[in-house]
């Protein structure tokens, strides 16, 4: 029962703290709370560009996150499960910020 929790808590926790970012962006540049990379932060456009980009792409990989939990539920051991929902997760997140430096670069930012 441990291990069923453990695998199916990952991705909606990951969803909730998307929704979060989403639903209250930063309104200011700042170095504690929001999508800071150096070409995020050189203006407040791009702030906000990006803080809004990268929002929505964690939304769609910690949905991602959720349907891979419980196919790979379905179709091996619990442990392996985890792994794997951890490195689909790890890789979705790290994914978000090249996509995101792309869509600042295209944008002009």
């Amino acid at each position: 029962m441990q291990w069923l929790f453990l695998n199916l808590s990952l991705g909606p926790l990951i969803l909730v703290v998307a929704f979060l970012f989403k639903r209250f962006p930063p309104k200011k540049i700042n170095h504690l709370y929001g999508y800071r990379t150096p070409r995020s932060m050189k203006s407040q456009e791009a702030w906000d560009l990006a803080n809004a980009y990268s929002s929505n792409l964690l939304l769609i990989v910690s949905g991602l996150t959720c349907v891979v939990q419980v196919v790979l539920w379905s179709l091996m051991l619990p442990e392996q499960a985890i792994l794997w929902t951890c490195g689909f997760l790890v890789a979705g997140v790290i994914a978000v910020i090249p996509l995101t430096e792309i869509h600042l670069k295209k944008n002009g930012c």
